[in-house]
């Protein structure tokens, strides 16, 4: 059975993805700062578990050997992050700092250390969980700094591995909604929009043009997919999970799309 650890999978997407990924037959490994809740995570998934903090190089190195250590490592999902809301003249050193430490510096570790085991076995994937919204997004500098870098990271990464017969990709959300972690940042972010939450979610909701906010189990789907044989020529990609955000502009009204097809060119 093949391993699969995923970071960050205690709660929402994170464990959205181990969920799937041992529905799909993976030896699933529940990796998360929180020992309680991975323990309780895993406990309902029935999987195994470990505490990690990815920030810290110790623990990263010691989780991946152990896990290792109990057979071949066919894949790592990097999922593990923090976010925050905040103006760029307002964010403290402190917070930059906080937010790339996980972020990106905790992801290049778990990358590090996946390509050093998998390069050995000459095979393997790592996906890394990133974000589509990168683009003039108000109050998220910090987190969407971080996370463009680990798009970068993953694309670089996938070069110097493709010989070894390792693949590495990433996974870009767009707006994931209410019942996960990012329900709290985006409830942030419409209170400092001066947006009560119903006016916010419209709003939100009128830039996707399938209509809905992005689910964790969406997010999952595409994990899944890339792990599989089917996106076997895949590396140095970055899948988009947007609903058509990245698309842009809002979808007409679905009645008139019909008729308008009905009626054929004018």
């Amino acid at each position: 059975m093949k391993t699969a650890l995923v970071t960050g999978a205690a709660s929402g997407i994170g464990r959205a993805i181990a969920t799937r990924l041992a529905a799909d037959g993976f030896s699933v490994v529940i990796a998360d700062r929180d020992g309680a809740a991975a323990k309780a995570a895993a406990d309902s998934i029935r999987c195994r578990w470990r505490e990690l903090d990815i920030a810290e190089e110790a623990s990263v190195v010691s989780v991946m050997r152990s896990v290792a250590g109990e057979g071949e490592l066919f894949a790592v999902v990097n999922n593990a992050g923090i976010h925050m809301q905040s103006l760029v003249v307002e964010t403290r050193v402190d917070d930059w700092d906080r937010i790339h430490r996980v972020n990106a510096r905790g992801t290049f570790l778990m990358c590090r250390e996946a390509a050093r085991l998998m390069a050995g076995q000459g095979h393997g994937q790592v996906v890394n969980i990133v974000t589509r919204l990168s683009f003039g997004n108000p109050f998220s500098s910090v987190y969407m700094a971080s996370k463009n870098a680990v798009a970068a990271l993953t694309q670089c990464l996938a070069v110097e591995m493709a010989g070894t017969g390792v693949r590495v990709n990433a996974v870009a959300p767009g707006h994931v909604g209410p019942g996960t972690g990012m329900e709290k940042a985006f409830r942030a972010k419409a209170e400092k929009l001066g947006q009560s939450w119903e006016e916010f979610e419209q709003g939100v909701l009128k830039s996707i043009p399938l209509g809905r906010w992005c689910r964790p189990e969406d997010v999952a789907g595409a994990v899944s997919w890339l792990l599989g044989p089917d996106a076997e020529f895949i590396t140095g990609e970055v899948i988009p999970v947007t609903g058509g955000f990245q698309a842009y502009g809002v979808a007409p009204d679905a009645e008139q799309v019909r008729d308008a097809a009905a009626r054929g060119p004018a």
